[in-house]
């Protein structure tokens, strides 16, 4: 039996009943500290991937292709606002967040959401978002672009 694939969701721009700032927009842990000097002191709603280690008590998100060149965690996590905040841990373990991004001296995700995950459905789960944002994003962002160019 044949399957016919829905894809008109590109098409659909973000309306005043469901605004853009209102999603919790997956970003890369790479482009964290690039989206925060971006918007500046702009708290922005994001989702994100990593692996939450835990060093001297404050929980810090590394990527999930850690290198061997990077050697400092990438964003800081603030568990402020979860109900039961994660143990401390010696041993890091790959988590999806939902929160807030903003800048504090470092990249500081203010986790709303913690969902831990196994190690195979991160990767998969990273490597989905990420192909669906970018693929996503770039058509919105030539739609406003086109929008702006008609003005």
């Amino acid at each position: 039996m044949a399957c016919e694939r829905n894809i008109s969701y590109h098409e659909m721009p973000f309306c005043v009943n469901a605004p853009c700032n209102d999603f919790y927009i997956y970003t890369d842990l790479k482009d964290v500290k690039e989206k925060c000097l971006t918007f500046g002191d702009e708290v922005i709603k994001c989702r994100t991937i990593g692996i939450l280690k835990s060093i001297n008590g404050r929980f810090y998100l590394t990527d999930l292709d850690e290198t061997e060149c990077q050697s400092e965690p990438l964003a800081q996590v603030s568990m402020v606002f979860l109900k039961t905040p994660p143990q401390s841990t010696v041993i890091p373990y790959p988590v999806q967040i939902f929160g807030t991004l903003q800048w504090k001296n470092r990249p500081v995700i203010f986790a709303k959401l913690l969902q831990v995950m196994t190690v195979s459905t991160a990767i998969r789960m990273k490597n989905s978002l990420g192909s669906i944002t970018s693929l996503h994003l770039a058509r919105n962002f030539l739609v406003y672009e086109e929008q702006q160019d008609l003005t």
